[in-house]
């Protein structure tokens, strides 16, 4: 479990860091609040994470690369491969999360 652990907090980094590249800081702050957390052996972490994916306006569903130009919606280059790393990355944190809450619920 301590690899998941581990490759969970790598996870949550680069989401961050993939985050705050497209100007989004209160998810990042979420992102590395979870994993401040994990990293000091607070399990809760875990349930904190994953109750970003819940409900309305979770991250699931967040695009990214959205910008306006001269008031109009517009999309910023390389969105698409921007995107696909982010549900990469969104998707990969959340199978993480959840093997290591099956992990400590025994289950």
């Amino acid at each position: 479990m301590a690899s998941d652990i581990q490759e969970l907090l790598n996870t949550l980094e680069e989401l961050a860091q993939l985050l705050e590249s497209d100007g989004d800081h209160n998810w990042s702050l979420w992102m590395r609040t979870a994993a401040r957390r994990l990293g000091s052996g607070d399990r809760s972490a875990v349930e904190h994470l994953l109750r970003a994916y819940d409900g309305m306006g979770s991250i699931n569903d967040l695009v990214l690369g959205q910008t306006s130009r001269d008031g109009l919606f517009a999309w910023k280059p390389g969105y698409i491969t921007l995107n696909e790393r982010f549900e990469s990355l969104r998707g990969k944190a959340w199978h993480l999360a959840q093997e290591i809450k099956r992990s400590s619920d025994g289950t």
